[in-house]
């Protein structure tokens, strides 16, 4: 299933991290305070933010190169490891002389519990790109988690005709250049500060946006809602959200944006590419912690179509 997007060439920048989860069980609560005693069965690592985007677009058959920074510390290598394993470019991800990123999920019976959060943000970091030819790739993604790497502006310069980002910005003048972006609900809400309290609101809000940034297509990620996308032609589609039982959303935005921009750069066709992205992520949301969805997880949910 695979060869669909074995030729799209990706530049993947962002905020790469580590996410750790930590599976524990729990028998009794604790004499100290009203909180269960856990004691820890298993472990997983596997990459986080932009690093889990990589992974999603690498395991749908594209060809992934990475820009930005990991630390020099024990999950940085882990990090890097991981990625170079799954054929992933790491050859412009820098390291820097501190931690890298990571979330630490810990779970009770399955449940998660609690979550701590190691980081450091540069505010002013910036790459050297002198010696990278954005027209080389087909598509570059912008993986926004207000980290550093996107921090500051050096990324408006690109010059690309597929540029997508996940955006975490409340200006979104900052992703003039981009052709699709794919906010959640609470993004657009800060973005836009109005009330996003309806679909109606919802299109009002992406199509000022729109008009502002000049941006082709907003993708609105809804959660159990669904999507809805807007386009500055005036297209308007909403789409309704697989139903999942006990869905676990973490990493569901990364997922979207990979599967999203691998099919509008095959397809060319939002409403079509929008589907198999909302298809993508009710296979991930349909699994604990961060996860991916291949071409054969879509194809079934959407019942054997396959990608023209």
């Amino acid at each position: 299933m695979n060869q669909h997007f074995q030729d799209i060439k990706v530049l993947l920048i962002g905020d790469f991290m580590v996410d750790q989860y930590i599976f524990c069980s729990s028998v009794r609560m604790s004499p100290e305070a009203p909180v269960p005693v856990l004691e820890p069965k298993d472990e997983l690592i596997v990459p986080g933010g932009a690093g889990n985007v990589a992974l999603n677009m690498s395991k749908l058959g594209a060809s992934v190169s990475c820009l930005g920074y990991i630390g020099s510390d024990c999950h940085g290598s882990e990090l890097k490891k991981i990625l170079n394993n799954q054929k992933i470019n790491t050859e412009h991800l820098s390291q820097i002389s501190d931690l890298t990123t990571m979330k630490r999920r810990y779970y009770n019976n399955d449940k998660q519990v609690v979550r701590v959060d190691y980081e450091k943000v540069l505010e002013d970091w910036c790459p050297d790109i002198s010696n990278i030819k954005f027209d080389d790739y087909d598509v570059v993604i912008l993986s926004d988690y207000n980290k550093g790497v996107l921090n500051n502006t050096w990324f408006s310069d690109i010059k690309n005709e597929n540029i997508f980002v996940d955006p975490k910005k409340d200006d979104f003048s900052f992703y003039s250049n981009a052709k699709i972006i794919t906010p959640n609900l609470d993004e657009l809400k800060k973005a836009s500060k109005l009330i996003i309290d309806n679909n109606d609101t919802l299109v009002e809000v992406c199509q000022s946006i729109i008009k502002k940034t000049n941006l082709e297509y907003i993708v609105a990620k809804k959660g159990e809602n669904g999507m809805t996308v807007v386009g500055k032609n005036g297209f308007i589609s909403h789409i309704d959200a697989h139903q999942v039982n006990n869905p676990d959303v973490t990493g569901a935005g990364d997922t979207v944006i990979a599967a999203l921009s691998l099919a509008y750069f095959k397809t060319k066709n939002i409403e079509k590419s929008a589907l198999i992205a909302n298809a993508a992520a009710a296979v991930v949301v349909g699994k604990k912690g961060t996860s991916f969805a291949t071409l054969e997880d879509i194809n079934n949910l959407l019942k054997g179509e396959k990608i023209e």
